[in-house]
């Protein structure tokens, strides 16, 4: 006996459970009195970080966002499988893309663990794991949407023009918002605001990435076949 398991769920789930956790942690951490209320992705009010800080948002946040590092490994390693199902070589950008992604997961799991601990040691270890989460995850995303693009230009007609389109408007957008923060963090005197702006509409970016993965995977038919021998 066989049966299909639909793997697109994987990928949205990729992108909206983080979406999902840290925006409850904010809500909650608010209703608690130990963040200021207003419309983070435009105010500023407060960081990521300081949604997961205190209470029971502090609970929240490690229950949801270790999870979430694990669907994104597991999203990684699927994407490396997909590419190679689509006629894509084992070399190094496959390769490479796929450790980038899970180091990238690794590091969000080190940041998580450690939100909410005080001591110098405890704060390098929460800005040195989001950094690099943060960085590899983007790395991760360009050498994806590159094998994409070359396996198009190949001439495989299952992937959609308008969603890897979409990918590459995502990927400029987080570079232009990351490039705002150098002269935020350089040059203005009151950066906490601004620097939250950034922070915020970053993760939102780079979460709606795999979001526009789960549309390419159903497009193409992604999934795994359960069988049974008797």
């Amino acid at each position: 006996m066989t049966d299909r398991l639909d793997l697109g769920w994987l990928a949205l789930l990729t992108g909206l459970l983080p979406f999902l956790v840290i925006n409850a942690a904010y809500v909650v951490a608010m209703l608690g009195g130990h963040v200021p209320a207003c419309f983070p992705y435009l105010e500023g009010c407060t960081s990521i970080s300081s949604t997961g800080r205190e209470g029971l948002s502090y609970f929240l946040f490690k229950a949801g966002m270790i999870p979430s590092a694990v669907l994104l490994a597991v999203y990684w390693q699927l994407c490396c499988r997909w590419l190679l199902l689509l006629g894509d070589d084992d070399g190094l950008a496959v390769r490479s893309m796929r450790l980038l992604g899970m180091l990238a997961a690794a590091f969000l799991v080190l940041y998580t663990v450690f939100l909410g601990s005080k001591g110098d040691f405890y704060y390098l270890m929460r800005r040195f794991g989001v950094t690099l989460y943060f960085a590899f995850s983007g790395l991760a995303q360009i050498l994806l949407l590159s094998r994409l693009r070359s396996l198009r230009l190949r001439g495989t007609d299952l992937i959609s023009d308008s969603l890897l389109r979409l990918k590459l408007l995502l990927l400029i957008a987080l570079l232009v918002v990351g490039v705002t923060s150098i002269p935020i963090s350089n040059f203005i005197v009151e950066k906490h605001r601004p620097r939250n702006i950034v922070e915020w509409n970053f993760a939102l970016l780079m979460i709606s990435y795999y979001v526009v993965t789960w549309r390419l995977w159903a497009q193409t038919h992604f999934g795994a076949r359960l069988t049974v021998e008797h």
